[in-house]
């Protein structure tokens, strides 16, 4: 993860936030004909999309250099929303209630919010302040 250049760091954080969005409309709990997916299972899945698009977007503008908003840090606020994204999605995959049967979706979606926050937290770390 050293050999991380900068822009490899944000635009594989951004990749891997777009991968979440798709992973929202998969499957993530089931059994036998019944199927829940994630816009179903979260009660506010469209905060998660809200953030998750954020925060790929201002990875990948930073790492193509756009030019942002002063008020927007190219490296706090994805870290921060990409951690919220990956908290919600824990405690939906570890949440007792729903263990009627966890598809596929929901460990793509795990996998990827992990994803994201590691490399947002790791590019974060490595900015200058």
């Amino acid at each position: 993860m050293n050999s991380l250049t900068r822009e490899h760091r944000m635009l594989g954080a951004a990749g891997a936030c777009v991968l979440y969005i798709i992973s929202l409309f998969f499957p993530w709990l089931g059994e036998g004909d019944f199927s829940a997916s994630g816009d179903e299972v979260v009660p506010s899945w469209w905060l998660l999309l809200l953030f998750a698009a954020a925060a790929a977007a201002i990875l990948a503008a930073d790492a193509l250099n756009f030019e942002l908003p002063a008020v927007i840090n190219p490296a706090t606020w994805p870290a921060y929303l990409t951690s919220i994204v990956f908290i919600v999605t824990l405690m939906t995959f570890l949440d007792p209630v729903l263990d009627i049967g966890r598809k596929f979706g929901l460990f793509l979606a795990l996998l990827f919010s992990l994803a994201a926050v590691a490399l947002a937290v790791m590019h974060w770390q490595r900015e200058p302040k």
